[in-house]
């Protein structure tokens, strides 16, 4: 610009001056329709991708935010229900327990009841049987023989009588505890088919629920993973804003350009102000420098770097563990029938860098959904025998009368009645089965319980 107008003053030339600013002008005009609208229009650019790119970035964290949130409550149920597991596995465990317990008061009880089956009445010693009387002498031996009768015969049919009603009343209470024991045995078989039925269905519910929980946390580590990569674009097109001789995004090199357009036009009007008479000068070089404004003429990208940092404390993109529900996990025992004691919590906070991958356990293949298991097996057991201790059938020593909650039938080997439903108390006899299917040979009665 100083040589310019250092040759206009030189030279002056009629309608030089004239021609001298149209041409200043035009260059002016260039420079702002030009240059200065690429400037402007590519830091506009340049924020717009900031925008998009700092959206996607937010609906990324959110997205993981929603998966955490969800990967967490599936934790939750799935923990939850293996803690049910186990305490239904530990009601099973009691009710094996109370069933043999019931089995073996049952099977004393019903003994105790056998053993007082029978009665005998011993006299013997205990009365004085001798009888005497004088035949010289008349009426003496039938007198003698009714004194005798009244005090020995009679007594003794007596005592016979009251111990025959007493061993009665003992045989009825023996009775009536054998039935209690039996009803108590059959009951408690129930409880144990239910409590073992009730814990593998909720075995199979938690079977279900495991591959869903692992299944939401891999989910999770994907949408960190998208998560990081939405920030890590971010990030790069920030660190390019900065790069000096960088690329179309660098907002380092706008701010040179835009100080050297402004100024350049600065200078020109400044030249045309002076005309072909005057020179501009060093003082006029800084005030146009000094009169520049970026960030008021053209406005400083929002990087939102406050926003920026507090999303990238959330779900943060570094090597390191991660917690769901509560922090632990449960050991769960395979078998049919596994111990509780079996059951045991241990910690479970996953690795994750999600910079390069997810979750191990992602990589394997999805565990199988199991099936829910069949219903309890219908169980049938002896609950009354129809002759106890019969020659013919010496090892069925139970009551004639039994307990069955379910269905029963009388008979032996291969020769049995047909089955008859039945909630409570019934008597092992052909009367009530209504046929003899086994004639001549003493037969149980078996009851079938679901």
């Amino acid at each position: 610009m100083h040589q310019l107008s250092g040759y206009a003053s030189a030279a002056v030339t009629p309608g030089a001056a004239t021609s001298f600013g149209n041409s200043l002008k035009v260059v002016a005009q260039s420079i702002e329709t030009q240059i200065e609208k690429k400037i402007t229009d590519g830091q506009a650019a340049t924020q717009g991708k900031l925008n998009s790119l700092f959206e996607g970035l937010e609906a990324a964290n959110k997205a993981a935010n929603s998966g955490k949130t969800t990967a967490s409550g599936k934790d939750k149920s799935w923990f939850e229900c293996v803690a049910d597991e186990q305490a239904k596995r530990q009601a099973a465990e009691a009710a094996s327990k109370g069933l043999a317990d019931s089995r073996s008061n049952e099977g004393e009880a019903c003994q105790r009841q056998q053993d007082n089956a029978g009665f005998k009445f011993d006299a013997a010693g205990k009365y004085k049987l001798d009888f005497e009387c004088d035949h010289s002498i008349a009426k003496n031996c039938a007198a003698a023989l009714k004194t005798w009768k009244e005090s020995v015969l009679d007594k003794m049919f007596t005592d016979a009588e009251a111990a025959l009603e007493k061993d009665e009343t003992d045989y009825t209470a023996l009775k009536a505890d054998c039935d209690a024991k039996t009803e108590a045995r059959v009951k408690a078989q129930s409880s144990l088919d239910s409590a073992e039925s009730a814990w593998g269905t909720q075995r199979a519910a938690c079977g279900n629920l495991d591959p869903q929980r692992r299944a939401s946390m891999c989910d999770f580590g994907t949408k960190v993973q998208a998560k990081c990569s939405a920030e890590a674009e971010y990030a790069k097109l920030v660190a390019a804003t900065k790069q000096a001789k960088g690329d179309a995004d660098s907002e380092v090199d706008r701010k040179s350009e835009w100080l050297a357009s402004r100024t350049t036009q600065c200078m020109i009007a400044k030249s045309m102000q002076k005309g072909l008479d005057g020179a501009v000068a060093g003082a006029d070089l800084d005030a146009c420098v000094a009169q520049v404004n970026f960030a008021k003429d053209v406005g400083k990208l929002n990087t939102r770097q406050a926003e920026f940092d507090t999303l990238s404390k959330s779900n943060a993109c570094v090597d390191g563990l991660i917690s769901f529900f509560n922090g632990l996990t449960w050991s769960v025992p395979a078998g049919d029938k596994p111990s509780s004691k079996s059951y045991t919590r241990t910690q479970f906070k996953p690795q994750l860098d999600p910079t390069s991958g997810n979750f191990d356990f992602c990589s394997g293949a999805p565990a199988p959904v199991l099936p829910p298991p069949p219903g309890p097996q219908p169980t049938t057991a002896r609950v009354a025998c129809e002759n106890p201790n019969h020659a013919t059938m010496k090892q069925c020593t139970l009551s004639k009368m039994g307990v069955c909650h379910g269905r029963v039938r009388m008979g032996h080997d291969s020769r049995w009645t047909a089955w008859k439903t039945i909630d409570g108390q019934f008597p092992c006899s052909n009367k009530w089965f209504g046929g003899d299917p086994a004639g001549g040979q003493a037969k149980e009665c078996i009851c079938e319980s679901a």
